[in-house]
């Protein structure tokens, strides 16, 4: 009796074993595969429009985008001509747009240097999303030999601090346009210039905050940076100098120097003696400014620490308005030169801080 109990209780296990096995391979006869498409999102639209400009001249333009997709992308313009030998005389703007969707006209400029050849070419013209495919750092930009000059001029200005305040054009333009000051340069040569500082002092590890206007306290920054001209007043002189006196670090770019000398919201600074400097020599390190311009040259190789040499190619423009500063102060260490002599980019220390002074950043 007990044997025959526990072998219908076998039984019934094998039965139920083979129940689950069966219904298990039932399953996996269903499934089907389907097609899944991810698509490219972002599409240039047709460019009919031909570009022509003269050596030594800066063309902006604008390039139509479509966003199919419901969401925006951080995306860049990749431009390429047909002929590779002719590309060292040419430069293209470098900036990332936020791509939002629907149709984007994307601001961009060419530049060809002045002693480019006469050329007939073809421009072509790609758009790429910024994505981020790990956690790894992406590779460094690879800048212009002024602007490499410029991030490392703000590494030694600021020391080891970490945190930068930009007062830069673009977000100047973007709050006061229309507000009677003026002339600005264009929006696309704006967004171009800060996108190659911001990459610059990234590079240099710093977290950059990008602002329209000077705030009233800047003792919280390690680093500021001053590039917007009409956001420059004298008030604001006495602010700058107690900051570097307790250790800030300064950079001015440009004709900045001139906006603190006097009040002014348009290009023509000296009308009211803006290039008299000598009420901020002692903190800034020259006492006047001048126009100049054509080539701008080292003094000295390796300075901050870079692979620059007297021998690069550093910095040129077709014209004889640019910025430049002269009369120095002693101790003032000239790191680059107009080839009239004019200073280009110097070093100043003041209290316990430092000062970076150059012309610009964009080649």
């Amino acid at each position: 009796m007990y044997r025959r109990v526990y072998v219908k209780c076998l039984i019934f296990l094998a039965i139920l074993l083979a129940s689950t096995g069966i219904v298990t391979g039932y399953a996996t006869l269903q499934a089907e595969s389907i097609p899944l498409d991810v698509e490219e999102p972002l599409e240039i639209l047709p460019y009919t429009s031909s570009l022509s400009l003269f050596p030594g001249e800066t063309l902006q333009f604008s390039i139509a985008v479509e966003n199919h997709a419901s969401v925006s992308y951080n995306a860049s313009l990749i431009f390429r001509l047909n002929d590779t030998d002719y590309e060292k005389f040419v430069s293209f703007s470098k900036v990332v747009y936020a791509v939002e969707p629907g149709r984007n006209n994307l601001d961009a400029w060419v530049s060809v240097l002045d002693i480019a050849p006469a050329a007939e070419l073809e421009l072509t013209i790609n758009i790429t999303r910024d994505v981020e495919l790990s956690p790894e750092p992406a590779p460094a930009v690879s800048l212009a030999p002024a602007a490499t000059l410029f991030g490392a001029g703000a590494r030694w200005a600021a020391w080891n601090g970490t945190s930068a305040l930009y007062v830069d054009w673009l977000d100047n333009y973007y709050a006061h346009n229309g507000s009677g000051w003026g002339p600005y340069w264009g929006e696309g040569y704006l967004a171009a210039i800060k996108n190659t500082t911001v990459i610059a002092l990234e590079q240099q590890g710093f977290v950059v905050t990008c602002v329209a206007d000077v705030p009233s306290d800047i003792s919280s920054y390690d680093l500021v940076v001053f590039e917007a001209y009409y956001a420059v007043e004298p008030k604001q002189v006495s602010v700058v100098r107690d900051f570097l006196a307790d250790g800030g670090s300064v950079i001015v770019t440009g004709g900045v120097p001139c906006y603190f000398s006097t009040y002014c919201k348009d290009m023509w600074p000296y009308k009211t003696g803006g290039q008299n400097l000598a009420s901020l020599q002692d903190w800034f390190g020259s006492a006047y400014y001048v126009n100049s311009g054509g080539r701008a040259n080292l003094v000295v190789d390796g300075p901050f620490g870079t692979l620059l040499s007297t021998q690069t190619p550093f910095y040129y423009i077709d014209a004889y308005g640019a910025a430049g500063v002269a009369s120095m102060s002693n101790g003032t260490q000239i790191v680059a030169t107009w080839q009239d002599g004019t200073v280009f980019a110097f070093a100043h220390e003041y209290g316990n801080g430092r000062v970076y002074y150059q012309v610009a950043v964009d080649w």
